[in-house]
């Protein structure tokens, strides 16, 4: 599952990682979560984003090192959490990206359905890895991480288990399966804990 998007990782040096435009906890917690596996794995890594990160997801560190500006300095794009054309409009829209993708190596890591806001549509060649059974894309990048044989470090998984929290509202759905609880626990032996996250989120999200 994992083998072609390991290889395009080992393939490239700088790597820029794309999200939705309706960026949520999921996708900035998996995208911050590559950016530490992958630094940590030797590659030079960007956040890119269209859209501004909303103030309820700055309690997920590296939020701020979403970048709106897109330099085409890359190898290879990771497109997290959507494979929707729908929630790629204006980023294609933005200069020299839709060349970048039409003409480099593209991964898609997503989780869900097609048919979900707009299914796999991406008007351009990719590599899809997606799994509608996973209850968030984090359980994919866990997944990837694990099978590579690439480190984890702390702020990863905090990012990691942010993103699954934040796409379960604290495991209480029903895409919550055994694997999910099971990322979850590895997540936490890694050092990361739900009460951290939650905390920082009632800190943020309190009034003056």
């Amino acid at each position: 599952m994992y083998d072609k998007l390991i290889q395009y990782v080992h393939d490239a040096q700088r790597i820029v990682v794309i999200q939705p435009e309706n960026p949520d906890a999921d996708s900035l917690g998996s995208a911050v979560a590559l950016e530490e596996i992958l630094t940590d794995a030797g590659k030079s890594v960007t956040l890119f984003c269209v859209i501004d990160m909303s103030k309820y997801l700055h309690y997920i560190d590296g939020w701020a090192r979403v970048d709106k500006e897109w330099t085409g300095k890359y190898d290879l794009a990771i497109i997290v959490d959507t494979s929707a054309e729908a929630l790629l409009v204006k980023s294609l829209k933005v200069p020299g990206l839709r060349h970048f993708v039409e003409t480099h190596p593209v991964v898609v890591i997503d989780h869900h359905l097609e048919g979900d806001e707009g299914g796999n549509d991406l008007p351009f060649a990719h590599e899809l890895v997606l799994d509608d059974t996973a209850a968030a894309t984090s359980e994919l990048i866990y997944g990837m991480a694990t099978t590579a044989g690439w480190d984890i470090n702390v702020r990863a998984a905090e990012a990691m288990l942010a993103s699954i929290l934040g796409d379960t509202l604290g495991l209480s759905t029903q895409r919550v399966t055994v694997k999910t609880v099971q990322t979850v626990a590895a997540l936490m032996k890694l050092g990361a804990h739900t009460a951290t996250i939650d905390q920082k989120r009632r800190e943020f999200m309190k009034k003056p």
